[in-house]
């Protein structure tokens, strides 16, 4: 099992301009191996049916405007379309045209025309017209869920004509288009469905068993936390899938997923593998690997109220002392990259977030002779689903044992960690954890990770002027404003960011397109259009 992100989590306020404050989440979560259901008969190799087995929990409802966890992009992302998206297949977060075939920015960064294309019809056969962008916008605010932030500043929405959607926002934020783009992003819904069965809850009942998007897919069957179906849509308006049903089966069993796999029983494996799991396939005939880039970052997080690191000259030195290369490759192998950014890799050049760290041997042992660490137990949490955090977080403190620093690993329940600083006196020296950010921008990484009210700063360390920075950062399109805030968080040294973690791929062997069905921004995620069977 790879990984942490997916998941719900605490919400933070954004930067709160306007009437309404913008709620902000990254997607992190703990991914626990549960729940594996048996492959559907007749979705073997052979058929135009692909199975794929989810080794995650899933539990959330398939509404776009509700669901803010990882596992569920499976659904949303082949059911669903928004106005732009981030290129599918690429190691950079590019974003391209959706279902706006163009659009333009003024210049004073307020006003976002979109032209959208023609000939495009959501499952019930509804045609797109720019209303729909309009009722998208309105029905996320009122359901007000995680990824609502995301247009929070959009204060009208007008449609000069059926292919014209003008939205405009309060205040200038560079970070927009690519909120947009998020794989959380708004996404368009029929606006004949949504008034058909509104309900009391703005459809929200109706869509947990139901989608009206106008993706490659609609969703036929849904059998929440089990299993869901998915089946071609015959009017789509961009090339016509090659698997006309796609079964995705949530998995309470890792090892009799991979037994199912092995046997031809079902065509996938979405991630949640461990090192040795996923190298033990290495040259084998059965069951074809793979592993594509992803923006999900692992970091060690300081306890500011740790007495044994509680000044900065203290950090500084524990960060050298740690041979990230070392223990990357003994605790998850290929599966994870070590990094020197701070920012997940690709979001800023790498100038601009170089944490400035070489490493030393010599360094755990000095810190060990030292007063403030002399005498103690270090502890390194982790979330307790997490197979990466444990396998990280096991590896870092036998190799502090060995230098001299009596330290030991704890696993912290999933809503616990996110609740370390209600007693920091309690809570463990150092933590680590992985976090995806919702988009390719990087306020959306800093405002998140790096401030108090961010969601995921998990021990409140703080930085002194940061959201001001932030602030100013997200006035210019010019993603150098972010070195100033990177430095001053570098040189805090309360964070310290070791590797990029991959997604990982299981399939039977002739399975094509696995690299243009994945995306940077999305974890364990497969837009099933992509893919063949040669």
């Amino acid at each position: 099992m790879t990984a942490v992100p997916a998941g719900p989590r605490p919400l933070p306020v954004r930067h709160g301009r306007g009437a309404k404050a913008a709620l902000a989440a990254a997607v992190a979560t703990v991914l626990t191996l549960t729940g594996c259901s048996a492959a559907q008969s007749g979705a073997a190799a052979g058929t135009d049916v692909f199975t794929a087995a989810v080794v995650q929990t899933y539990t959330t409802p398939p509404d776009p405007d509700i669901n803010y966890d990882g596992p569920g992009l499976n659904i949303i992302q082949n059911t669903y379309e928004g106005l732009v998206k981030y290129q599918d297949g690429s190691e950079t977060a590019k974003i391209v045209p959706s279902l706006a075939s163009s659009w333009k920015v003024s210049k004073d960064g307020l006003t976002y025309t979109f032209t959208l294309r023609d000939g495009v019809t959501f499952h019930d056969g509804t045609p797109l017209t720019a209303a729909a962008v309009a009722a998208a916008v309105e029905r996320r605010a009122s359901v007000d869920g995680g990824p609502a932030y995301m247009t929070a500043g959009v204060t009208d929405v007008t449609t000069p004509d059926e292919h014209t959607a003008v939205l405009t926002l309060e205040a200038p934020d560079s970070a927009f288009l690519d909120y947009l783009a998020s794989p959380f992003g708004l996404k368009l819904i029929s606006p004949t469905a949504l008034k058909q069965h509104a309900g009391g809850d703005h459809a929200q009942t109706w869509l947990t068993t139901h989608d009206a998007g106008t993706g490659p897919y609609e969703l036929t069957s849904a059998r929440t936390g089990s299993h869901y179906e998915l089946t071609a849509y015959e009017d789509y308006w961009g090339t016509e899938p090659t698997f006309g049903t796609v079964d995705l089966e949530i998995s309470q069993n890792a090892s009799a997923a991979q037994l199912e796999l092995e046997r031809g029983e079902i065509d996938a494996i979405l991630g949640n593998l461990n090192k040795s799991a996923f190298e033990s396939y290495a040259g084998s005939k059965a069951v074809s690997t793979s592993t594509f880039p992803n923006m999900t970052t692992q970091m060690i997080y300081v306890n500011p109220a740790s007495k044994a690191f509680r000044d900065t000259g203290q950090r500084e030195r524990l960060f050298t002392g740690i041979d990230t290369k070392a223990i990357l490759s003994a605790a998850m192998g290929s599966l994870e990259e070590p990094t020197s950014q701070l920012f997940p890799q690709g979001m800023l050049d790498p100038a601009a977030d170089d944490q400035g760290i070489t490493h030393d041997d010599t360094a755990l042992a000095a810190i060990a002779r030292s007063a403030p660490a002399k005498g103690r137990t270090i502890r390194v949490g982790y979330a307790a689903g997490s197979a990466d955090g444990k396998a990280v977080a096991e590896e870092l403190a036998s190799r502090m044992n060995s230098a001299g620093l009596k330290t030991e690993a704890v696993a912290y329940a999933a809503g616990t960690i996110y609740k370390l600083t209600d007693d920091l006196g309690a809570a463990p020296d150092l933590a680590v954890f992985g976090v995806f950010p919702d988009a390719g921008h990087p306020d959306s990484w800093g405002r998140i990770i790096y401030t108090p009210k961010g969601g995921l700063d998990l021990f409140g360390a703080e930085v002194d002027g940061l959201e001001d920075r932030l602030d100013k950062a997200l006035t210019t399109t010019d993603t150098s404003a972010y070195t100033a805030v990177a430095r001053s968080v570098i040189d805090s040294r309360y964070w310290f960011s070791i590797g990029s973690l991959n997604t990982t791929l299981l399939t039977v062997p002739g399975i094509t397109g696995t690299r243009e069905a994945q995306n940077l921004l999305e974890y364990n995620v497969l837009h099933f259009a992509a893919l063949g069977r040669s």
